[in-house]
């Protein structure tokens, strides 16, 4: 009895492992070579696979008109896109359409801007600088009066230092046209050669030559104006701009602000909201 009852549990014991082993053919055995179709993804489940459809034709040009910049910019954009895409006679028009009104809308904006100048001249730079060949000549006169006389006033005062070195190429042009400023101007010059005087090469933080620094006479202040060969008209309104700066008549976001133009339209330091 014994025996027979120790058969029926390892009998019982290998049936459930069986059961375990074996897969269930229902749950196991499926796919395509069990003539399955895969199954495929919705439009909702993956919205890139959505096909792309065509835009609708622009609205009417009187909308368009009234349009938003930013809402407009955006159609532009959408249109140009589909018109490449595309590349139909039909896409190419609908986009052309809504850059014919860009352009009116611009072309508009313009011409008020134009009125809107006239009436109100101190908003417009051409009163300060003109334009036309007879207008440029005349600030170019009142430019170089205007930095000659103020030149003038600090003969002595200040030393334009050109820095060379013997195997540099540019330096005997550079020397002649330093020569023709000081001649104009009255503002000695000096030469270092900084191969022979190592010192001031350090206290000028001197890089590369040919390099001008205009140096206040008896003070620590100094200020390079031209690197490389510079012509003399630009060597003369830099030394120029940097006495100004160096005396502080200006800020440095106004180096490039004649002293006739201070306080004026093309001023940047000019206090907000004052007319000029």
């Amino acid at each position: 009895m014994k025996f027979v009852l120790t058969l029926l549990l390892l009998a019982l014991a290998a049936s459930q492992a069986n059961a375990i082993q074996q897969p269930n053919r229902d749950t196991q055995i499926k796919g395509y070579h069990w003539y399955e179709e895969p199954v495929k993804p919705s439009s909702e489940e993956d919205p890139d696979k959505k096909e792309r459809q065509p835009l609708p034709p622009p609205p009417p040009a009187a909308e368009m008109m009234d349009m938003h910049p930013d809402d407009l910019k955006a159609m532009l954009e959408n249109y140009l896109k589909e018109a490449v895409w595309l590349r139909t006679p039909e896409s190419v028009l609908a986009y052309y359409r809504i850059q014919d009104v860009v352009r009116r809308k611009a072309a508009g904006f313009t011409a008020v801007s134009n009125m809107v100048m006239l009436q109100n001249p101190t908003l417009s730079g051409a009163s300060q600088y003109p334009i036309t060949s007879p207008g440029r000549k005349a600030e170019l006169q009142q430019r170089a009066n205007n930095q000659a006389q103020y030149l003038e006033n600090f003969r002595g005062k200040y030393a334009l230092a050109l820095f060379s070195t013997e195997e540099c190429p540019y330096c005997s042009p550079q020397r002649n046209i330093l020569k023709l400023v000081s001649d104009r101007t009255g503002l000695e010059t000096t030469e270092v050669n900084i191969n022979k005087n190592p010192s001031a090469q350090a206290r000028f933080d001197v890089q590369v030559t040919p390099m001008v620094i205009l140096i206040e006479r008896n003070s620590e202040r100094w200020m390079p104006i031209a690197v490389g060969v510079e012509s003399a008209t630009k060597i003369t309104s830099n030394a120029y701009r940097a006495i100004r700066y160096l005396r502080g008549e200006t800020s440095p976001e106004q180096f490039l602000t004649p002293e006739y133009r201070q306080g004026g339209f093309f001023d940047p330091g000019a206090p907000k909201g004052e007319s000029f």
